[in-house]
């Protein structure tokens, strides 16, 4: 059984199938600058909380697959 890994980090852009959100934190001890996830339709600059899995780290990137996402209203 996989883990879902939860996130909140707000979109920032997108290319083709990737979503890009901004993040700086530690994911399993490895500095992370980006978030890559595959899947999903957001709104430039919204804030999100996402379900990945399938998630992988490299080079500062952390790539991950959409499982479940929810826009925040603040």
């Amino acid at each position: 059984m996989e883990k879902t890994v939860y996130i909140v980090s707000r979109y920032i852009n997108s290319n083709h199938h990737d979503n890009y959100f901004h993040f700086v934190g530690y994911f399993n001890g490895v500095r992370i600058n980006k978030i890559v996830v595959r899947g999903g339709n957001f709104e430039l600059g919204e804030d999100y909380v996402l379900a990945l899995n399938k998630v992988k780290c490299k080079s500062s990137i952390l790539y991950g697959k959409l499982v479940k996402s929810k826009k925040l209203f603040i």
